[in-house]
């Protein structure tokens, strides 16, 4: 295999890691209060990012950097299967429950996500497996059923957890997958018709078995926000997100300086260093701040397309796609959830917000990445 531009490779790797500096000085402005109430640490959420997720992070990204390309292909099977088994044992007293939702897995001195987990490993999986089919194969209503097959297979689990937000990050990241395989426009249509059909088929059942699910609670919610232009008062549920909107609102051009920023004050906002810390930096570095964000994103998304079109064979060629789509369709729905423009979802931020395992799974996701650019 022949060498493909360094200057792609360069260019997203120091992209990746331009956005994880630049969230540690956002985790520090964001989490500094919170820290200081519960930890007498103003720094103790900066500290732990840096320690459990950032130098692990590293470590990862560079194992994966290195590893040769054939690794992927003959593991995705195992760690696929190995995914799920660990999303399916937070069923069991493994599971902790935290906010009415099971998504973190403790197994001796260990906790994570396992749904991070299986989404890189479901890409990786989705990706050679396609690989492995003729163009005919891939059109026909055989592929298209398995397909939506292995979507309920690892839909169902995270739908139980419930893990919603992250579910729907993935069924899109997979249809992106799906359709650059190659699939004609007719098999498209059809399957997004069918998955449409099971997605409403859930949402009734839902409204149906427990009215008062909180994921119907925020569609509501959301639809009620807008209705309302956005006035609320303090004990309206839609309350904090007004307070993100006005924060965004009130950062003006450029902001009001880093550390300045008074939404991270008073519970104004749920998570400020997690869920929400769009809404700081908005507020403390302004439009400007924000639009330098987001090219970020767009660069690294980019250049991933580029590693994608420029890729060796079709397997990396999918999976290189299918990981930086992962990635942007998680930051777009941050951003449109803090922002109003989308029901809130609790999504974290890719590479700023707290979260180790969203953190190390994503910098280990890049790595491959990076990997599969060395090679054209």
């Amino acid at each position: 295999m022949k060498y493909s531009s360094k200057n792609i490779t360069k260019v997203f790797i120091i992209n990746v890691w331009i956005l994880v500096v630049l969230g540690l000085f956002a985790l520090a402005s964001a989490s500094m209060i919170l820290a200081k109430t519960q930890f007498n640490d103003p720094y103790y959420y900066l500290k732990q990012q840096f320690i459990k997720g950032v130098l692990i992070g590293i470590v990862f990204f560079i194992i994966a950097y290195l590893l040769p390309l054939n690794f992927y292909k003959k593991t995705a099977p195992f760690f696929f299967v190995a995914s799920l088994i660990l999303v399916i044992l937070l069923f069991t007293p493994l599971g902790m429950e935290l906010n009415n939702a099971r998504r973190w897995l403790h197994i001796g001195p260990i906790v994570f996500q396992p749904n991070e987990l299986l989404k890189l490993a479901f890409i990786l999986y989705l990706s050679l497996w396609l690989s492995k089919k003729s163009s005919k194969e891939k059109n026909s209503f055989a592929t298209i059923f398995a397909f939506l097959f292995y979507l309920i297979i690892i839909g169902f689990p995270m739908f139980l957890e419930p893990a919603t937000s992250s579910l729907i990050i993935l069924l899109a990241a997979s249809c992106i997958v799906f359709f650059a395989s190659g699939i004609k426009m007719r098999y498209m249509l059809i399957t997004i018709l069918i998955t449409c059909l099971i997605l409403g088929l859930a949402y009734i059942a839902l409204k149906h078995l427990n009215p008062q699910d909180y994921r119907l609670q925020r569609i509501v919610q959301y639809l009620n926000f807008h209705k309302s232009g956005g006035q609320v008062n303090a004990q309206d549920k839609n309350y904090q997100l007004n307070q993100a909107v006005m924060a965004i609102g009130s950062g003006g051009l450029k902001g009001v300086g880093f550390g300045q920023g008074v939404i991270k004050y008073n519970n104004y906002l749920p998570e400020p260093m997690g869920d929400s810390i769009f809404a700081i930096i908005a507020q403390e570095f302004g439009f400007i701040g924000s639009i330098i964000l987001v090219i970020l994103y767009l660069n690294l998304f980019l250049h991933g397309i580029k590693i994608s079109i420029n890729a060796s064979d079709e397997f990396c060629k999918l999976a290189s796609l299918g990981i930086v789509s992962l990635m942007m369709i998680q930051m777009i729905i941050h951003i449109a959830a803090i922002s109003g423009i989308f029901i809130l979802t609790g999504q974290p931020l890719p590479l700023i917000s707290y979260g180790s395992t969203n953190l190390v799974i994503l910098l280990t996701s890049l790595g491959i990445v990076a990997n599969i650019s060395k090679y054209s």
